[in-house]
């Protein structure tokens, strides 16, 4: 019984400390954290909000690169602006950005601040810290979510903190603190039920320190650079370990392409009333960049499925093919702004491996980005009466040698048992 009674003592006591420590935060830093406001120059009204804190004496303010992402797109139309914890307004300067890791490194002049700026910490805390995010949700006014620091979410090209706390809409771009008020990460993402992500001190710190002004006229091809450096790190790195392989039906397909692509498996079996019988594999990353509310890039997809049927006759079950190839859509979203309408190529090709397919090679090409397509790939082996695979992939934002390499290896990657 008293074991009990210190160990309920002790959950309360933890619990005050936590509230405590919140408290402590946001009244020493509350003139150090704002609300980013996207205005629309027409209208005079904001059209989206977020989150951003100061973290110097010479008004630097981080945020997410999402939250200012229309400024970016369309400086003529949007401008910038904060509100303080006092309800003052004012412009903020865009000084740089890194769309890979979603963030913006902001301006406010320094006369119009008060208090501390926020300091980042040496080092990221251990697992199972207690961290919290500061922000603004819903427009409703700063707040503080308490949480646990649970390490770098695993198996993830875009490292991203797994926080355990809510980061709720307009909470973008605050700060994760330690106890001491220390930056740890940045605000970016949540999946709900208690499960959040944060942009890494390691990615704030480069930002930061970085020393580099950008101008409007450069803020595309800025942005370009650093797509055209991701997607070539991010295709050599899934081209440069084997592919582990598994059976699929009467074929054997990739089953894992890399540690940071996950993949699940599923079947049709236990459903009545079907005319064939479908076992798939599919692969994501589960990852995008995003670039405007219309466009996001960076996505890797792969599928395989194998189709058999006993009631349909061979012209049926080919007819059933062809509709199910032309259904396929890419994984990423995009708008006719932004891209180009797809050009494809029809083959019939023979891989290494002898497997015959009946493919179809799409791209369409990145409007304000030289040399980065959307990549859309589908096929169907030609190989048996009574069953076929059927393989796609579709890759988002990347050049056209990395468009050839990914697709000559895919295509091999098939073979029959």
């Amino acid at each position: 019984m008293l074991r009990i009674i210190i160990f309920i003592s002790l959950i309360f006591s933890l619990h005050a400390f936590s509230q405590q420590t919140a408290q402590n935060l946001f009244s020493q830093y509350r003139s150090s954290l704002y609300q980013i406001q996207m205005i629309d120059k027409e209208s005079g009204n904001k059209s989206s909000i977020g989150s951003g804190f100061r973290v110097s004496e010479n008004g630097d303010i981080i945020s997410n690169y999402h939250v200012i992402s229309d400024f970016v797109y369309f400086p003529d139309k949007y401008r910038i602006q904060y509100l303080d914890s006092n309800g003052n307004t004012g412009s903020l300067q865009l000084k740089n950005f890194d769309v890979i890791n979603d963030l913006s490194l902001l301006q406010i002049d320094p006369a119009q601040t008060s208090g501390l700026p926020f300091k980042l910490a040496e080092n990221l805390p251990l697992q199972g810290s207690n961290i919290y995010s500061l922000g603004n949700p819903h427009d409703l006014g700063m707040i503080v979510v308490p949480g646990t620091y649970n390490g770098l979410k695993k198996n993830s090209f875009y490292q991203r903190i797994h926080f355990t706390g809510s980061i709720n809409p307009g909470m973008s771009g605050g700060p994760a603190v330690n106890g001491l008020g220390q930056i740890v990460g940045v605000n970016v993402a949540t999946a709900g039920n208690q499960i959040g992500f944060l942009i890494p001190l390691p990615k704030v710190k480069a930002l930061f320190n970085s020393q580099l002004e950008i101008n409007a006229k450069d803020y595309k091809s800025h942005m370009q650079k650093q797509l055209q450096q991701n997607q070539s790190k991010l295709i050599t790195e899934i081209l440069s370990k084997p592919w582990s392989h598994a059976p699929l039906g009467k074929a054997s397909v990739p089953e894992q392409i890399s540690d940071f692509i996950s993949c699940w498996g599923g079947s049709n079996a236990s459903e009545k009333d079907v005319k064939f019988l479908s076992v798939s594999s599919r692969c994501r990353i589960g990852e995008a960049i995003f670039l405007n509310g219309r466009l996001q890039t960076g996505e890797i997809e792969i599928e395989f499925e194998w189709l058999t049927s006993e009631q349909l006759n061979t012209f049926q079950f080919h007819n059933f093919l062809t509709k199910k190839i032309a259904f396929t859509r890419p994984g990423n979203q995009a708008g006719k702004n932004d891209v180009t309408n797809y050009r494809c190529q029809q083959d019939i090709v023979s891989n290494q491996h002898q497997v015959s397919q009946k493919s179809v090679l799409c791209a369409r090409a990145y409007k304000d980005f030289d040399d980065l397509y959307d990549v859309l790939f589908i096929s169907a082996s030609n190989d048996f009466a009574d069953g076929s695979l059927i393989s796609h992939f579709t890759l988002a934002g990347v050049s056209a040698d990395s468009m050839k390499q990914f697709s000559n290896q895919f295509m091999d990657s098939m073979s029959w048992q």
